[in-house]
């Protein structure tokens, strides 16, 4: 599983927003290193990854919302929503495994039972949901991945305590 980025440098005696623009920034950080190749499809793993990192960029960014007002909103419903699609796509994963074995033990015993045609069934039903839900959350992630999404969203966990100082 995926082990959290550290947050570097934080103070008990630093500003709230201080703080709060550290941890968005290393969340953030940690969130975007697990799938950084667009065009190469994670495996299993990264995608598990991903979605642990989602949910503590997630939960940082709920917690602090009240210094953003207005401005994690569509983070937050991007996240549940991605979240929610890897976690089926991990449902499906840790199922296809249970299968598989299963399936491995009744092709030892001979003759081979009628029960593997149904499990080669189910495994196929489930590759398939898996793609799909796949699917949909990479046009989630190209979203989220999208070079004016990201610096967006850098700008402005960067710059929202700068204007309201000076």
């Amino acid at each position: 599983m995926s082990k959290p980025l550290k947050v570097k440098t934080v103070s008990a005696d630093a500003p709230i927003q201080t703080t709060a623009v550290k941890i968005l920034q290393t969340r953030l950080e940690e969130f975007y290193s697990h799938w950084t190749d667009l065009h190469q499809t994670p495996s299993p793993e990264q995608l598990h990854n991903l979605r642990i990192s989602g949910k503590r960029l997630r939960y940082s960014a709920e917690q602090l919302r009240e210094l953003f007002p207005d401005r994690l909103a569509l983070l937050i419903e991007l996240l549940k929503r991605g979240q929610d699609l890897l976690g089926d796509i991990q449902d499906c994963v840790t199922q296809r495994a249970v299968i598989e074995t299963e399936l491995t033990r009744l092709r030892r015993q001979k003759p081979l039972r009628s029960d593997s045609s149904v499990l080669k069934k189910l495994l196929d039903d489930y590759d398939q949901r898996q793609s799909m839900l796949f699917s949909q959350f990479r046009e989630i992630w190209m979203g989220l991945a999208a070079p004016k999404f990201r610096s967006g969203l850098k700008a402005m966990v960067r710059g929202t305590f700068a204007k309201k100082r000076g």
